[in-house]
């Protein structure tokens, strides 16, 4: 029996779109990302049909929702923002966390690498991916910020958009292309952490490395969330 059909009571999300359910509730982010479901790649699927992807029993996240719902405290919906400001939010709250965090994650996966690389087999792959992630990352920054971005403001404020690359969809495709290349290798690396849990016999730097990582995985998750779900499809709507 799929999980996602487990329960008997009825259910208010579960055909509801991932990605617009966090458009609708910010807050609901973090629920998907303790749940591992993916929200930003995935964010076109069904909860109950991610539900089945991720393993998980429907009436498990509902009830998250649920208890997020009855918080009462509605953060400022991202999706009211105009273009420009939106664009502003993504660089200063993620751009900006992408270019302080990162370092820090090839500093502690090389200390782990020194330290543990001959005694652990899944050390140096770690590592790898690490390092893969970030060199995806830092070029696809600069691209948003040099070239998508600026064209994206241009289009809000009714100026004409000149580039080489055509239609804004074509630039949009490419970041998105490029989120789930980093979507990927972010699997690759829950698989290789557990999920980003540090074994009993982890070090201070392997347990600190794998803690940061997983607050890593989850601002990117939001970030491109935020990028694929509500900006681009309000681009693309002008």
């Amino acid at each position: 029996m799929s999980l996602s059909t487990q329960s008997p009571l009825a259910s208010e999300f579960a055909e509801e779109t991932v990605g617009s359910l966090v458009a609708g509730d910010f807050r609901r982010a973090h629920v998907f990302s303790q749940f591992g479901i993916d929200f930003c790649c995935g964010g076109k699927r069904t909860l109950a049909k991610a539900c089945d992807r991720a393993g998980i029993a429907l009436v498990e996240v509902e009830a998250a929702l649920q208890a997020v719902k009855a918080e009462g405290m509605q953060e400022d919906s991202l999706n009211q923002l105009p273009l420009g400001e939106l664009i502003d939010y993504i660089e200063a709250t993620h751009h900006d966390y992408v270019r302080e965090k990162a370092p820090l994650l090839i500093e502690y996966s090389q200390k782990m690498v020194r330290a543990h690389g001959e005694h652990y087999d899944e050390i140096k792959p770690f590592a790898g991916w690490v390092r893969a992630l970030i060199e995806d990352l830092m070029p696809h920054l600069m691209k948003e910020e040099q070239i998508l971005f600026p064209a994206i403001r241009a289009m809000a404020a009714g100026e004409q958009v000149s580039g080489c690359f055509g239609h804004i969809g074509n630039p949009i495709n490419a970041m998105e292309h490029e989120h789930n290349e980093a979507s990927e290798i972010v699997e690759r690396l829950r698989a290789l952490t557990n999920n980003f849990t540090p074994p009993a016999h982890a070090c201070t730097t392997w347990r600190i490395c794998y803690a940061t990582l997983k607050e890593f995985v989850a601002d990117l998750q939001q970030h491109i969330h935020i990028e694929n779900n509500i900006l681009f499809p309000k681009t693309l709507a002008i």
